[in-house]
């Protein structure tokens, strides 16, 4: 125990400033690509900290938190480089990043989070197996693993939730890839006013939400693997988001976020989720998309300008979900624009709803998109649209039972029809109340 307490004290670093240039080398990183952990001698820049010579063994029973953290001290003092954790497993409690470090999880590695949640801190939110505060040039590398063991604390939220895999806040420059994140005792990657951030290759397996990022901006999310018991992505207050390539699997929602300029393409969302939730035990997806804006996070930004296109969604509840009135966090701030290209989602049980704002602010596009709900629950609409500013659909499939309209539109600015088909055939395929204006072109079904 008194081992334990004396790492727990270490603490957080203290704030310091960032370099003037920080925000153009963070640019640069960004269109460069991740920078290599790349060799060099000891005592310089670059040099590398094999957490064996600080005396981690392998294997141990006993926490081997100190030992690792003086190999991050002492690369962080000489100015960075890599730490490595070599082929075995490492049992150890909190770790604190510093500026430049590269944390390297070789081949068959396994840094194993302890199971007491004491060894983490206080029992706080933010406690967690890996924290960065304020530190720039950070990089958690693969192909090992973060294991965090499914610690629980009895006095986290819902009673059980434990310590974060990854917990940075206020930090530049981030890479984590490569590696992979499993049985989180929370969130696998938790960020908060963090910049200049590329997730490449990461798995997040079981735990809560795989990557929650709040007011973080220019974040690219490319070939990952997020099969979570919670969201896959989510928080609020983002800019600038990029996501391309990546694997979604969810007992909750794919994603429920809020942020302006979202990028979401050549993706991949099934469920039900391999992972149950771990508080309702359940594991159907619940939604791919949902509006994320909480009253009480009082967010500042709406969700807008969002591109999701070249994606595939198979056995969720919804492709997507936003009610600004009575909406479960959502009515914090507005979705506005919205637009889906080229995506098609089979065996959804709920339709496309939305309930915008009093002003009308949303607008959605789906362009070659098809939708089909899944065999029992084909008894109502395909899409059902409240208070839009713009509704525009072009070369649009809906599949249903064809008792009930595909689509229901009311409230509305503009709504454009452009070779909307609908399946099967029903003599009256759309429900059209209360919109000022619509446009049905040359093509689209009567």
């Amino acid at each position: 125990m008194t081992e334990r307490r004396s790492e727990v004290r270490a603490g957080l670093p203290t704030r310091r400033a960032f370099l003037a240039a920080g925000g153009t080398l963070a640019a640069a990183s960004m269109i460069a690509g991740a920078v290599p952990c790349a060799p060099a001698d000891e005592g310089t820049r670059g040099g590398e900290y094999p957490v064996t010579r600080y005396g981690a063994v392998p294997g141990e029973d006993r926490l081997q938190t100190a030992a690792i953290q003086a190999a991050i001290d002492t690369c962080g003092t000489a100015g960075g480089g890599t730490v490595r954790i070599p082929e075995g497993r490492f049992r150890c409690g909190a770790l604190v990043l510093r500026d430049h470090v590269c944390l390297l999880l070789e081949a068959g590695a396994v840094l194993a989070g302890s199971g007491d949640w004491r060894d983490y801190g206080e029992g706080r939110w933010h406690d967690a197996l890996i924290t960065g505060q304020d530190v720039t040039g950070i990089r958690i590398e693969g192909p090992g693993k973060i294991d965090g063991g499914d610690c629980r604390n009895p006095k986290g939220e819902e009673g059980f939730r434990g310590p974060h895999a990854v917990y940075l806040t206020g930090c530049r420059d981030i890479a984590v890839e490569g590696v992979s994140i499993t049985d989180a005792g929370n969130y696998a990657v938790l960020c908060r006013d963090c910049d200049d951030a590329r997730f490449v290759g990461v798995a997040a397996r079981a735990g809560h939400d795989a990557l929650h990022a709040q007011a973080c901006r220019r974040f690219t999310v490319r070939d990952c693997d997020f099969r979570t018991g919670d969201d896959c992505l989510a928080g609020c207050d983002n800019e600038d988001f990029e996501v391309t390539g990546c694997k979604i699997n969810s007992s909750c929602n794919g994603f429920r976020l809020g942020c302006v300029n979202l990028v979401v393409r050549d993706c991949t969302f099934w469920g039900p989720g391999e992972h149950q939730h771990l508080v309702s035990e359940r594991r159907n997806m619940l939604s791919a998309f949902v509006h994320f804006a909480p009253t009480d996070r009082n967010p500042k930004l709406p969700s807008d300008n969002w591109l999701v296109e070249n994606i595939t969604i198979d056995n969720a509840d919804a492709v997507y979900a936003y009610d600004f009135e009575r909406g479960l966090w959502q009515t914090g701030q507005p979705a506005k624009r919205l637009r889906f290209v080229n995506v098609r989602a089979t065996g959804i049980a709920r339709p496309l709803r939305v309930l915008g704002d009093a002003d009308r602010q949303f607008e959605l596009t789906l362009e070659r998109v098809s939708i089909s709900l899944r065999e029992d629950r084909r008894d109502q609409e395909v899409l059902d649209v409240r208070r839009f500013g713009l509704l525009r659909l072009s070369d649009v499939t809906l599949e249903n039972g064809g008792r009930q309209p595909v689509l229901r539109a009311r409230e509305g600015n503009r709504l454009e029809l452009d070779g909307v088909r609908h399946l099967p055939e029903n003599e009256n395929p759309f429900a059209i109340e209360g919109v000022d204006a619509v446009e049905t072109e040359r093509g689209a079904d009567d």
